[in-house]
């Protein structure tokens, strides 16, 4: 088996990856990691072969320039299945695997290609650019992976009809969660009990942080005390653009943002509330790992499966993505312990096992 993502990052595909990897690998396939981009962290017993030697140029040159390696690399490697783990590297797969003899191609839909919450950013162009790769990955596809109920909708749900879709949402293992949050605060901002909010994701626009940022400010003239954190790799000048537009709010002296972390656990664990604002999810592993850690949380009701992880808001609140001052009121009543509704055990029904178990019958 290949296993292919675009590069060994932070981020949730990534980790979901891994462990699939491991897995695989455990039962008894022979895998091998794939990626464009060399580096990054990969899993003890299983084989790392980057296709490109250098991460130069836009991420758009990388995919096209990784395709024909892809290609010659499944030709001489022939292996069964190529898995497609993550959105950003169907398109190199699809492409790349042209015309290589034996070779099934599963695809995991790891977000949300309909991004359908009014308010979103986006094009017209990039809609319907989006429904055609919908289109032609269920087409393609021998097995679709969906990792929400929410995404099968268009092309996806008619291939989950023909049997050729499976919906398999993410999991964790909330002990090794619990075990990996053990360990000195992170940070002084955690030390004087002033309430943290903490956000965890990309500095991207899917992540809705500028929405967050708004309602944050709201709070605050409220007169309500606290912190916002938020966590995440920043391109293009996007962690600059947060803290102009925080100081432009008056916030600017409230907001950490420390960048990218390699264990999120000890954040989450002393977080007065975990807030997902984002536009568009498919199965956000960070609302997972709040969950695990018994965070009270504020989420987008577009945010993938976060409706049904939550039970309707029954273990957290939801909320409308472009609305800051219901985002503000939500996020005062879960950082106050009276008044907070907290996940309790609901992350039991998202173990981690019977998320391999089902990945394995499906792959077959």
């Amino acid at each position: 088996m290949a296993l292919y993502v675009h590069a060994l990052a932070a981020t949730g595909v990534v980790r979901n990856a891994r462990l699939l990897a491991g897995d695989f690998q455990a039962r008894g396939h022979h895998v091998t990691l794939v990626t464009a981009l060399p580096g990054g962290e990969g899993v003890a017993g299983v084989p790392h072969h980057a296709l490109l030697a250098l991460a130069g140029g836009s991420r758009m040159l990388q995919k096209w320039r990784a395709m024909p390696r892809l290609h010659a690399y499944l030709r001489g490697a022939r292996p069964d299945v190529l898995l497609s783990a993550g959105n950003h590297g169907h398109l190199t797969a699809m492409l790349g695997s042209r015309a290589v003899p034996g070779l099934r191609r599963v695809y995991r839909i790891s977000n949300d290609l309909r991004r359908a919450a009014p308010g979103t950013p986006g094009s017209m162009a990039g809609s319907l650019g989006r429904l055609l790769a919908m289109r032609l990955l269920a087409a393609d596809a021998d097995r679709l992976v969906l990792v929400s109920p929410t995404l099968a909708v268009g092309a996806f749900a008619r291939a989950l009809a023909q049997g050729r879709a499976h919906v398999i949402e993410n999991a964790i293992d909330p002990a090794i969660a619990r075990a990996r949050a053990i360990g000195p605060s992170p940070h002084g901002c955690h030390d004087d009990g002033v309430p943290v909010i903490v956000a965890i994701g990309r500095l991207a626009p899917q992540k809705n942080f500028g929405t967050l940022l708004a309602a944050f400010a709201l709070l605050r003239r409220d007169g309500i005390v606290a912190r916002l954190v938020i966590l995440g790799e920043s391109r293009d000048g996007a962690q600059q653009a947060l803290r102009d537009q925080a100081d432009a709010l008056g916030i600017g002296a409230d907001l950490f943002l420390p960048g990218t972390v390699d264990n999120v656990f000890p954040w989450l664990a002393r977080a007065g509330a975990f807030v997902l604002p984002s536009w568009w999810e498919g199965s956000a592993n960070v609302l997972l790992e709040a969950m695990a850690l018994d965070v009270p949380v504020v989420v987008s009701r577009s945010a993938g499966n976060a409706a049904s992880l939550l039970e309707q808001g029954r273990h957290g609140l939801l909320i409308d993505p472009s609305d800051p001052a219901a985002m503000a009121q939500a996020m005062a009543q879960q950082i106050d312990p009276a008044r907070s509704i907290r996940p309790g055990g609901r992350i039991d029904a998202y173990r981690l096992d019977a998320m391999l178990d089902a990945w394995a019958q499906a792959i077959g």
